[in-house]
């Protein structure tokens, strides 16, 4: 039996009489239990009447009956299993999850005779993960139960979710397959596999898989749900509000199927049906993406409708003009690309939460890190561990985060970063390769991140305390760097130098000349810093003359049209279609005090002009 059941915990009226009643009895019984001939039917009386109270979702009670079997019987698979289950459905996964590996325990020291619940635990036990967040944990556990026992659907179809969960597509879509070819009406795996197959393109394919899930369970609330994010994706706007109309029936306040429909009805050019709809998902939840929402439809409405362009009626109508054609102003201005890859870095910061871990943690995890050092193929020293164990150290460093969230930075970090760590499949990380990945985006001073990367690369090979590193690490670190997070560049170029044996070392002072290279090394970083620091700027009334929202951040002001640019467009090379010019010339302004400064600046020079100065 899992712990994924309907966890309907009842609640009684403490003061009741009928509540003093059954806790007398079940007292008694429990009383009656203790005074059993033998510890063995004592137990056996413990673990009965805990079932009886767990089938009647009186978990609280159950689980001191459990508890009790257990000090009876301390190796006992049964009681610990039944205990797992019990505190998994008072939503206290941290605790189930030790009672499981206690369970796990007792069966791998029982043989034979336990090898039937064996699969089972690992089920159980990966589930209990999940509810903490621990999702590459639990992969773990699912593919153990699948391998214990290769029929066991239930495992597979968790396999495929949770590794559906961390971007592993291909492998969650075998896991998936197969679990549906075991029991073809199996809804809830048919409605994942459809997901998986959309995540890697195979739209025809995942729409018969949703389909098959909403014909076996009419109401199948994910499946009509992500079918509805399919049609949206594939622009087919009416059949995604129908989809989210479907959900909305059987789920009234679900706020984001009603934002989506809002999408959907917008995108159909149903613009009244689509503000009715925003409003009644902002009543839902009064979150403030809703709110700009709303306030972004109202902007477009007032704007007179333009020539249809490369924008939508009622956007203004843009051009995509190619980088060379954009100058800058001045040397504090930012390259086009190089915003672009920095706030790709900026927007993997946000998923991720790591912009809230601090350097100094950083550092503390690694020098209470102890990992013995290992030698791979090429006869590189490193540290390595398993996937499942790196994910433990993310949980501590980003505890702040709630489970569900932490399942979401957990895959943004296996698909950038430890894809490339970890690019043949091995399962296997070196961790002071990756605590130096992660280190320059940490928050903190910029001097320190660079210090916490050195550091990593000293802490990876280094055992007798030296203070420099190879310079074949040190290349190989920074291609490594580029490969994650500079899209352009793949990893090829750092597996070809993997092997190399540069004898030279480099010192703290010239690895940082390799790093701050703005063309070989990772000079990007200071363009990230000030996005960092512009998150909270705004800019007055400015709205960028492309998106029509408010500029947050840097805005870019072309010198000779006048307009004005976010973030995001300026990166994109967008440009009103009705100012076409061969070249751009922008200036960027990180605040309106500076764009003020600008203009005064201007003025006296022009006074200084009209008298006569040079």
């Amino acid at each position: 039996m899992g712990p994924d059941f309907d966890r309907r915990v009842v609640i009684w009226d403490e003061t009741s009489r009928d509540y003093l009643v059954f806790v007398k009895e079940v007292a008694a019984l429990r009383g009656r239990a203790d005074g059993a001939r033998s510890r063995d039917e004592a137990f056996d009386n413990h673990m009965a009447l805990g079932r009886a109270l767990y089938e009647h979702h009186l978990f609280r009670d159950a689980l001191r009956s459990f508890r009790r079997a257990c000090e009876l019987h301390p190796t006992d698979v049964r009681a610990h299993f039944r205990a797992g289950n019990t505190l998994y459905a008072l939503s206290r996964h941290a605790e189930a999850k030790e009672e499981f590996l206690l369970a796990l325990e007792a069966a791998e020291a029982g043989g034979a005779q336990s090898a039937d619940i064996l699969p089972q635990i690992h089920v159980n036990l990966g589930i209990a993960m999940e509810g903490e967040g621990m999702i590459l944990g639990a992969c773990e556990h699912y593919r153990e139960a699948a391998i214990l026992c290769p029929t066991h659907f239930r495992a597979l179809k968790l396999l495929g979710s949770a590794l559906f969960g961390v971007g592993e597509y291909r492998a969650a879509v075998k896991a998936l397959e197969e679990a549906v070819f075991l029991r073809p009406d199996y809804a809830d795996a048919h409605c994942d596999l459809g997901s998986a197959l959309h995540a890697m393109g195979e739209d025809e394919r995942a729409i018969q898989e949703f389909q098959k899930a909403i014909d076996l369970k009419p109401g199948h609330v994910d499946a009509l749900y992500n079918l509805g994010g399919l049609f949206m994706d594939a622009g087919r706007f009416a059949r995604a509000s129908e989809m989210y109309t479907r959900v909305l029936a059987v789920r009234p306040n679900n706020w984001r199927a009603q934002l989506n429909k809002a999408v959907a009805l917008l995108g159909a050019g149903e613009t009244e049906e689509a503000k009715k709809a925003l409003k009644e998902a902002f009543k839902m939840t009064q979150r403030v993406e809703v709110y700009d929402a709303i306030a972004h439809l109202k902007t477009l409405q007032k704007k007179k409708k333009l020539p249809k362009g490369n924008g939508a009626e009622g956007e203004m109508a843009f051009l995509i003009v190619e980088p060379s054609k954009f100058k800058r102003v001045g040397r504090k201005t930012t390259l086009r690309q190089d915003l672009a890859t920095a706030l790709d870095i900026r927007a993997f910061q946000r998923v991720t939460r790591w912009s809230r871990c601090d350097v100094d943690l950083l550092e503390k995890e690694m020098n209470e890190t102890d990992v013995p050092i290992s030698y791979s193929g090429g006869g590189v020293a490193e540290k390595s561990i398993r996937k499942a164990a790196l994910e433990v150290i993310l949980r501590k460093l980003l505890r702040f985060l709630k489970p569900e969230t932490f399942q979401g930075a957990v895959k943004a970090i296996n698909e950038k970063v430890l894809s490339v760590l970890d690019a043949t499949g091995s399962g296997r990380i070196d961790l002071g390769m990756f605590f130096a990945v992660l280190a320059p985006i940490c928050s903190g001073l910029l001097e320190k991140r660079k210090r916490a990367v050195f550091d990593a690369l000293l802490w990876r090979s280094n055992s007798d305390g030296g203070t420099q590193i190879r310079r074949s690490d040190a290349i190989a670190y920074i291609k490594l760097l580029r490969a994650v997070y500079i899209p352009s560049h793949g990893v090829s170029d750092m597996l070809e130098l993997h092997g190399e044996s540069d004898p030279s070392m480099v010192s703290y002072a010239e690895f940082l000349e390799m790093f701050n290279d703005s063309d070989w090394g990772f000079g990007i970083l200071g363009t990230l810093v000030k996005l960092e620091a512009g998150d909270r700027i705004r800019h007055g009334q400015h709205t960028c003359s492309i998106c029509r929202y408010p500029i947050i951040g840097s805005r870019f002001k072309e010198t000779k049209y006048r307009f004005s640019l976010c973030n995001r467009c300026y990166s994109e090379g967008k440009v009103p279609s009705d100012c076409k010019q061969e070249e751009y010339r922008f200036k960027e302004y990180g605040s309106e005090s500076e764009a003020m400064k600008d203009k005064c600046l201007c003025f006296n020079l022009h006074s200084k002009s009209s008298q006569g100065d040079p």
